[in-house]
């Protein structure tokens, strides 16, 4: 767009060389040769039509001289089309000095006007020259710095979600530790203590202990199935569905196995626990009757439901056997639990497309 109003700016400059003659027809062809050629040059940039149309605007303006009253338009044409290699300007020296020599008819004051519009010509290109490149540092500066920070963060986001990552991990693992401990230590104290009443209960003659000591039996039983159902709860939620894979796949040596997770935290322990299931009878029947090199696990959490996807590149099976398979039922039965649908797909290899819809009251309670 600068480009462009210095062109229009010495246009009308050159224009002004009308006032030391008269115009006439031949003056007014050469205006509007002058203007089309620098409109063309300023959307084809190219040198081959500018060397061209120069040549041939030159040998015009070499019998008819009023065609020199343009010249400072198309110098600059000639400047901006041969920016980077302005070695090629001198090319264009004889023919300069071959017009100077033919405008000598021309008026001294509009020599004169002409000189002075080349000169301001060569200050209108440097000018522009120079605050195009200003622009294209600007820009490359700007796009450096956007960059740094679209990738700082994209830092920051993976930093947050690695330690919200670990938070998580430790936090289950912490669950599992807890789990152990009340069923290590409470549980085999309310063991014992329940061994000892009824060992009180086989040895004692007295009919008065024998009611208190079948509601201390029944409350210690009671403690010990609660106790039972707390333990079994934490020991769900503490599962960690991508070390559970990773640890299957790390002992799975018949084939390699990529594993692509992306699901987010915390997950219900009934969707854990059903994938679970899958991926091993997934990988049982891989390792017995896929033939396979290689195979494929995708863990995906959508707004909406989680998925599973499971491929292989082996033989595959054919359609009658997809729905005999103990197996294969026991994913279904799984799978249709918790209200999701599975899909087997035999032909280039085996797939497993597994979705599991989210619902508000999922909380693992479900059964696994």
């Amino acid at each position: 767009m600068i480009i462009l109003t210095d062109k229009i700016l010495l246009f009308l400059y050159c224009l002004g060389a009308c006032a030391f003659f008269a115009p006439d027809p031949v003056y007014a062809a050469f205006s509007l040769a002058a203007a089309g050629i620098s409109a063309f040059n300023y959307t084809l940039h190219s040198e081959k039509f500018c060397g061209v149309a120069l040549l041939l605007y030159g040998c015009a303006a070499g019998f008819f001289p009023t065609g020199f009253c343009f010249f400072p338009l198309l110098t600059y044409d000639l400047m901006c089309l041969f920016k980077g290699r302005r070695e090629r300007l001198w090319l264009f020296l004889p023919p300069g000095i071959l017009a100077c020599v033919l405008a000598q008819d021309f008026l001294a004051g509009c020599l004169y006007y002409l000189a002075f519009g080349t000169a301001l010509c060569v200050v209108l290109y440097l000018r522009t020259d120079n605050l195009l490149k200003l622009q294209e540092t600007y820009r490359k500066v700007r796009d450096d710095s956007m960059e740094r920070n679209l990738l700082l963060q994209e830092k920051n986001r993976t930093l947050l979600e690695k330690q919200n990552y670990e938070i998580y991990a430790a936090t289950l693992k912490e669950r599992n530790r807890i789990a152990r401990e009340i069923h290590d230590h409470v549980g085999h104290m309310l063991s014992r203590s329940i061994l000892m009443v009824g060992a009180l209960k086989a040895i004692s003659k007295e009919p008065a202990l024998s009611l208190p000591l079948d509601q201390l039996n029944d409350t210690l039983n009671t403690a010990m199935n609660n106790i039972r159902e707390s333990v079994h709860d934490l020991h769900d939620e503490s599962l960690n569905l991508k070390e559970a894979v990773d640890s299957l796949l790390k002992d799975f040596t018949y084939c390699p196995v990529s594993l692509e997770y992306d699901m987010g935290f915390p997950l219900p322990s009934s969707v854990k626990y059903c994938f679970l299931a899958v991926i091993k009878e997934a990988l049982s029947n891989l390792a017995k009757h896929s033939q396979a090199t290689a195979a494929h696990i995708t863990l995906r959490e959508h707004p909406a439901l989680y998925q599973l996807i499971f491929s292989d590149n082996g033989k595959g099976m054919r359609k009658e056997e997809t729905g005999d398979g103990i197996g294969l039922l026991n994913m279904k039965e799984r799978v249709s639990l918790l209200g999701g649908t599975i899909r087997f797909q035999t032909e280039k290899g085996f797939c497993i497309f597994l979705t599991i819809p989210k619902t508000d009251d999922r909380k693992g309670e479900l059964p696994l």
